[in-house]
């Protein structure tokens, strides 16, 4: 419980320092101070709690190309991972609910620095918040989005949400998979604390989507899933569990 609530104390203090720095300044630099101190934040984080990242694949990802980076969700860390490993060339963004636009100086980074905010909650600003994001990307900004919707609670990887897939095929790029494992094992759901330990990342071979129509979104869906499902090979054991889609599974069988 100490060691948990000195962590938070840091994390907190740390946050504080940098957070207004990086609201004030993108309001003036489109988000730029935003990707580079919001990687020197994760860095020591990652770092002073004993956190280790193995990767892979990362030639898989274009630096002066969009796409869409969609991964597995299991834990905070994912967000640590993705953004410690893309490289400094690469113009990023999250696409992120609009729950977490609520929690201090964190949400209204996220706001200023122009990361994609949709609401689930109401359909039709969803759908225009997603074409806003197709907009985005088409002018150069690769975007990273978590298809599962939320974190899995058991590591499991659970049914893909339909809207990453409309925007994939709205903005007609590369979706490149991205498969994170162990996460789990550092920062649990539900958990405040900060566990040592080694989390992997693996970027899957681009997949194509130019030429494809709304009506083939199923079929991408499933193929997105089973590259991430398949990310580690015998180099990283996986570890993933991978629970059977219903979803997919059905449009398949029709």
């Amino acid at each position: 419980m100490v060691k948990t609530f000195i962590q938070l104390f840091l994390i907190s203090i740390y946050t504080l320092l940098i957070g207004p720095p990086i609201i004030v300044a993108s309001f003036f630099d489109g988000g730029r101070t935003m990707l580079r101190l919001g990687r020197v934040w994760i860095r020591w984080i990652v770092r002073s709690f004993g956190v280790r990242i193995e990767l892979q694949g990362i030639e898989n990802v274009p630096t002066h190309a969009p796409v869409i980076l969609m991964s597995n969700h299991q834990s905070l860390c994912d967000i640590a991972a993705i953004v410690l490993t893309l490289p400094e060339s690469v113009n990023w963004r999250f696409v992120a609910k609009r729950e977490l636009t609520r929690v201090p100086i964190f949400g209204q980074v996220l706001v200023a620095s122009g990361h994609i905010i949709i609401d689930r909650g109401d359909r039709a600003k969803a759908v225009a918040s997603l074409q806003r994001a197709a907009e985005r990307i088409r002018a150069g900004t690769t975007v990273i989005v978590f298809p599962e919707g939320t974190r899995s609670p058991d590591g499991h990887l659970r049914h893909f949400k339909s809207g990453p897939f409309h925007l994939a095929l709205e903005a007609q790029v590369p979706i490149v998979p991205v498969t994170v494992s162990g996460s789990q094992r550092i920062t649990p759901k539900g958990e405040l604390r900060i566990h040592p330990g080694t989390v992997k990342i693996a970027y899957g071979k681009p997949i194509p989507t130019r030429g494809l129509a709304i009506e083939q979104r199923k079929q991408l869906a499933a193929r997105v899933r089973e590259s991430i499902a398949q990310g580690y090979d015998a180099a990283f054991q996986r570890e993933i569990v991978i629970e059977p889609d219903p979803a997919v599974a059905t449009s398949q069988s029709a």
